[in-house]
């Protein structure tokens, strides 16, 4: 076993330099022994967990497993969903969440654990599963999981140290931690209406939106997030809100950190519009060093005769209206945005790209994805979002294909979100940029469909004009 912990120590290590979020479990085995794990996030594919008991633990032994994500159907009249992480390696529990229907919620709740998904009635409760950030961990903890001679403990080490130096020097600003539950949501106001790729609260018209100072600005530039969401659809309306609650939380906390003002702009509910849109688009104009983030999640689709690869989305305030007089082209306002003048112009959509009038479901699906990020080095996020010039566009599928989502939003989001974290990792060796984020964002939203019992596989497409 001890030569097999090492092996894998060593297999897992690039998937390391990755982990954003930190889980620690606890529960009493059959055996009787108290077992402590930590399980290290980077997507639902890819998790990893160190687990010691009493005993091994003064043996200085740990066990490690890799673990993969499956979601499935769960027909019965209390349960409609069931969220399981299977292991790689053999001894190891298995968790498994169940979830009601339009309800996420559940997923924050303490897991099952077995070590046989067929009996359910060898099921029995974890003691505890809760998020764990670098700034709550200090040496001793890690040598419980860790041992010195291993290049993971150094790792951690190095980024504990760097995220309690970040959280010093920024503790008499406001809190940086960036929570999805709690957006600061404006009352704002708010396109006419392409360009070839590779592969790969409510808004009022004519009103603006509110610039929010958040800390001691060094930084003279805004991040202006624009949300268009279609929250009141009957079949996706869940997913849109979701998206944007998202959305508008972690780029702000991204503002917040970076110093930079805050602009946040959503086109939602009522005031969900082509004309809204136009409108907005027409009367906005950042500053030279500014950066744009555009965001549609919602329906979208192509024409049969479309040559323009991006999708178009679909605006119609209602489902009587007819999608093809109340669309505007991705593109058309990529291209828009791009002649605005912004140092950074960022447009991204989750939403289908095939025929018109088709319907996306919202299907089983959910995720270990945090509520919070703080293990993000700020010099990554500088990188990003100070350093860089340019634009790009990318959306979630490719003609022809569905993109889809669950409860917890857009999988092309959630996987964007997810990337974006990885890129910024306070544990990761590799610079950051633009291409790689996006790129793995696909990749990711790719294998989420793939690996969903309920979807097809989405492949997502881009076009990156930044300067590193």
């Amino acid at each position: 076993m001890q030569r097999i912990f090492l092996f894998l120590s060593l297999l897992c290590l690039t998937l390391f330099t990755q982990a954003q979020t930190f889980y620690e479990v606890n529960y009493t085995g059959n055996d009787g022994e108290e077992y402590l794990g930590l399980m290290i996030y980077y997507d639902d594919e890819n998790c990893k967990m160190r687990l010691i008991t009493s005993s091994t633990y003064e043996e200085e032994i740990a066990f490690e497993s890799q673990y993969v994500n499956l979601v499935e159907d769960k027909k019965d009249k209390d349960d409609v969903g069931m969220m399981t992480y299977y292991p790689v390696e053999k001894g190891f529990p298995i968790f498994v969440w169940f979830w009601q229907e339009d309800d996420a919620s559940d997923i924050s709740e303490k897991p099952y654990y077995t070590y046989n998904i067929k009996k359910v009635k060898q099921y029995a409760e974890t003691e505890y599963f809760r998020e764990i950030s670098l700034a709550d961990m200090d040496e001793d903890y890690i040598a419980q999981f860790y041992g010195e001679n291993e290049p993971e403990y150094r790792m951690l080490l190095n980024g504990i140290n760097l995220v309690k130096l970040q959280g010093d020097a920024h503790k008499d600003k406001n809190d940086i931690e960036v929570t999805v539950d709690d957006p600061i949501f404006t009352n704002i106001g708010g396109i006419s209406s392409g360009e070839n790729a590779t592969e790969g609260e409510n808004v009022m018209p004519g009103e603006g939106g509110n610039t929010l100072d958040l800390g001691d600005s060094s930084n003279e530039s805004v991040l202006h997030l624009i949300v268009v969401a279609n929250t009141t659809v009957s079949d996706i309306g869940t997913a849109c809100e979701k998206d944007m609650v998202n959305l508008s939380s972690e780029f702000g906390g991204i503002a917040r950190v970076l110093g930079m003002k805050y602009d946040l702009k959503t086109i939602r509910g009522e005031s969900y519009s082509k004309e809204n849109l136009a409108q907005l688009i027409r009367n906005f104009n950042p500053n030279q060093n500014d950066v744009v983030v555009f965001v549609y999640t919602g329906h979208g689709f192509r024409f049969d005769d479309q040559q323009d690869y991006y999708p178009n989305m679909d605006l119609s305030p209602t489902s009587y209206d007819d999608p093809t007089q109340n669309y505007v082209a991705l593109s058309d306002v990529y291209k828009e945005l791009v002649t605005k003048g912004a140092r950074l112009s960022l447009v991204f959509s989750d939403c289908c790209n095939n025929e018109v009038g088709a319907t996306t479901p919202l299907v089983n699906s959910n995720t270990l994805f945090s509520r919070s990020n703080n293990n993000f080095d700020v010099k990554k996020l500088e990188r990003l979002f100070v350093d860089a010039s340019g634009s790009l566009i990318a959306t979630a599928a490719s003609p022809g294909e569905i993109s889809w989502c669950g409860v917890n939003g857009g999988f092309f989001t959630l996987s964007l979100l997810e990337s974006l974290r990885s890129q910024v990792s306070a544990l990761s060796d590799q610079l950051p940029d633009w291409e790689t984020l996006v790129s793995n964002a696909i990749a990711a939203a790719t294998s989420r469909s793939e690996n969903n019992q309920n979807t097809k596989a989405q492949h997502g497409m881009k076009m990156i004009r930044i300067n590193k």
